[in-house]
């Protein structure tokens, strides 16, 4: 057994200037790779952002090192290699750590879900939580004793490789396993894999594991060239100063708007920690950064942020929007006029069509992209995986170029159903991730109700619970089976819920009562799940996704067909308005924002905001429609065609005109995305009325996008700087403002 030198001042700070040296070797390494990922135009300010993380953990690092020193004697690591009985010792307490951090992962929620979530007290649940961890930390600190000396037995055998001791090889594993473990309980709990930023978490990770492979590389075959680098410890102190100054000149800077979307968009680790400053940094405590083009635009007055509405002439950008919007002037004592699309397009007066007085069935399929139909011209494996959807539009009058007001079910249902924008509809938190809808709102069904229908929900999802009172107007809404919001996404629900409202039907059928029904379907939403009867999937990544996700669509056409079926089995196809939509669409790689180049709720790209919407209405001919429309032009179209009242609170306007054979007025189109924990982002969005263009305001990085919508329908090419297209960029830019100030500040 090789025998421990005394340890000295001298020896202590070598080993910190070692452990703080392999930390910012690792570190450099990282944030090089990362800058190369964002493109390699935002490499400094990369390495910048990379800078305070760097020289904090390098200070930890060296303070690990200089604490094994001290115990343990100078190059104690180093001497593990000649001392196999201590190597494995050490190895052994690694893994006993290990086993132990696991059981508490796996107890301590298990622990929370009887205590908290599923207990009519949460809060003194949650207070009782406190202890209950202390005595599982206590418990798996008690166990490390034993667990250490059965692993100390299982690693005397591990060979030493490449002069790495089994302690360093036992850390290298342990830490990615650790992350493994955390990325799949994190999955099971219902976060989809495409909406956790695993290669940023993975860097994160890789920087310990990295400096550990660094400092056994320089201690072992490189062992000779470190030794002869003059004035190691001034290089290392050079280094941390260049990391700290670095840091602190970069979070003291604005970057420009294409670094900024660089960063945070295609970034790894250095998304995430500007998404941390970001959180950490309020200077006027309004709940808004202006660190790297946050939305605060003046951090300094809590007067101005993207939550406060738009003053006229008071000299200043109250919502950090346009800058300070001049007084309208108003003719003849009246009001101002709205925006185009922002005042509602609803004529009490105008004769009711030939449908009046029919029934009403809503088939609304969560989570469908347009050109993920077959009508739209989209095929797998040599045909359409949609034939009966298909079928429906050819009976129908299909809005081609409809969008959604929001890209994820919370924001959009209620929008729709109260016509009303997103930050317009009134809920108990707006930056919720799953917001109460209030019953100050006037919904569709309300107005259906009031018209005489009875109205009828069929559904079966953690969406339609009692606590998010959706369900405002319904004579019944059977929401049977739901589960849990992370079991709900890899749920089945459909052959539950489409015989459930064919039985409905029937019933409706004899009874011969005016009705309307929503039925909600959800199986094209992720998680994907694969059924039976379907080509197994043998792609990996985003691929293996979009084929999934194409699977669900077809399984869940059958589910709608059979619905369809029922119908004209109670004989009620004749009687009945049917309408066909969903809620928002679904991404597949085809545009990386935050990090994130797969999921729905993420951006305002058309592949997340394009979806089916199409009337089949009884005496009214099929066709396809290409004018711009938007859901919240649901509530007052369904409304007319009932014979219902339609609410002055709704902003939407009637497609009947469209649907009897006429012509629409040209209308543009709106969408938001409104921040939520978890997605700090805030965006705002406007497609023109002749849908040629569209701009897209990311208000949480301050800068905008403009794509020719005509000639690159796909959004890749961002045509805001081009001076060929100012002046669409100039009438875009007023468009969105007059909709934000004028319609969305009412």
């Amino acid at each position: 057994m090789a025998e421990a030198a005394t340890p000295s001042f001298a020896s202590t700070r070598a080993a910190f200037a070692a452990g703080a040296g392999a930390a910012l070797c690792a570190a450099l390494i990282l944030a090089v790779v990362d800058g190369v990922v964002t493109g390699g135009g935002a490499m400094i300010t990369v390495l910048g952002l990379w800078g305070l993380p760097a020289f904090a953990f390098a200070l930890y690092a060296g303070a690990v090192a200089a604490g094994f020193s001290a115990t343990f004697g100078p190059g104690a690591i180093g001497r593990l290699k000649d001392d196999p009985e201590r190597d494995a010792a050490w190895a052994g307490v690694v893994v006993a750590v290990l086993i132990a951090a696991v059981a508490i992962a796996i107890l301590a929620p298990t622990a929370a879900k009887k205590l908290v979530a599923n207990v009519h007290r949460p809060i003194p649940g949650a207070r009782v939580m406190g202890p209950v961890m202390m005595i599982l930390t206590l418990g798996a600190g008690l166990a490390i004793v034993p667990l250490a000396r059965l692993a100390r037995a299982g690693a005397r055998p591990l060979p030493v490789i490449a002069g790495v001791p089994r302690f360093v090889q036992a850390l290298i594993i342990a830490i990615p396993a650790a992350l493994v473990f955390a990325r799949n309980a994190l999955y099971h709990a219902g976060f989809d894999n495409a909406a956790l930023p695993m290669g940023a978490i993975a860097e994160l990770v890789l920087l310990p594991v990295l400096t550990l492979v660094v400092g056994a590389v320089a201690l072992g075959p490189l062992a000779a060239v470190r030794t002869k680098l003059p004035a190691r410890g001034a290089l290392v102190g050079v280094g941390l100063a260049l990391a700290l100054v670095l840091g602190v000149v970069t979070l003291g800077r604005q970057p420009s708007a294409g670094v900024a979307k660089a960063v945070t968009s295609e970034g790894g680790a250095s998304r995430m920690i500007v998404f941390v400053i970001q959180g950490l940094s309020d200077a006027d405590g309004d709940g808004f950064s202006g660190f790297f083009r946050g939305p605060d635009c003046d951090d300094h007055d809590a007067e101005v942020n993207p939550d406060k509405k738009e003053i006229a002439g008071n000299g200043k950008d109250d919502n950090c929007q346009g800058g300070d919007r001049a007084a309208e002037p108003v003719a003849d004592g009246g009001a101002p006029p709205a925006p185009d699309g922002g005042a509602p397009a609803i004529d009490a007066g105008v004769a009711a069509p030939a449908a009046a007085g029919k029934n009403v069935v809503i088939v609304m399929i969560d989570t469908v992209r347009v050109d993920r139909l077959g009508k739209s011209g989209y095929q797998r494996d040599g045909k359409s995986l949609t034939p009966r959807i298909d079928a429906f539009l050819d009976q129908a009058v299909w809005f081609k170029r409809t969008y959604a007001q929001a890209n994820n079910t919370p924001r959009s249902m209620p929008s729709f159903m109260a016509s009303r924008y997103p930050s317009l509809v009134k809920v108990d938190k707006l930056h919720s991730k799953y917001p109460r809808v209030d019953d100050a709102n006037v919904m569709l069904f309300e107005q259906l109700q009031a018209a005489g229908l009875t109205t009828l929900g069929v559904a079966s999802h953690f969406y339609f619970r009692d606590e998010r009172n959706f369900a405002q107007g319904f004579t019944s809404f059977d929401n049977d089976g739901a589960l849990d919001i992370g079991p709900s996404n890899k749920d089945v629900a459909a052959p539950r819920i489409v015989p459930r409202a064919v039985a409905k039907l029937a019933e409706l059928g004899k009874s011969k009562q005016r009705f309307a029904m929503f039925v909600h379907l959800f199986e094209p939403h992720s998680s994907f799940v694969e059924h039976e009867g379907y080509p197994p999937v043998t792609e990996t990544g985003t691929k293996a996704h979009a084929r999934r996700y194409d699977y669900e669509l077809a399984f869940v056409d059958g589910w709608v067909g059979q619905l369809l079926d029922g119908l004209a089995a109670a004989g009620l196809d004749q009687d009945t308005v049917v309408v066909l939509m969903s809620d928002h669409g679904e991404a597949f790689g085809e545009h990386n924002f935050g990090g994130q180049s797969m999921f729905h709720g993420t951006n305002l790209y058309d592949e997340q905001l394009r979806v089916p919407f199409a009337f089949r209405v009884p005496g009214a001919a099929p066709r396809a429609v290409d004018d711009v429309v938007q859901l919240i032009d649901l509530a007052p179209t369904v409304a007319e065609l009932a014979g219902a009242k339609p609410d002055a609170s709704w902003l939407g306007r009637s497609l009947v005109p469209a649907i009897q054979g006429g012509a629409l007025p040209p209308k543009p189109a709106f969408a938001e995305l409104l921040a939520y924990p978890g997605w700090e982002q805030d965006l705002k969005m406007a497609v023109s009325a002749d849908g040629a263009w569209k701009l897209i305001n990311v208000l949480s990085q301050r800068r905008m996008e403009l794509y020719d919508l005509a000639s690159d329908p796909g959004e890749q090419r961002d045509r805001f700087g081009d001076a060929s297209a100012a002046a669409a960029k100039e009438q875009m830019q007023k468009l969105l403002l007059d909709w934000v100030e004028v319609t969305l500040a009412e």
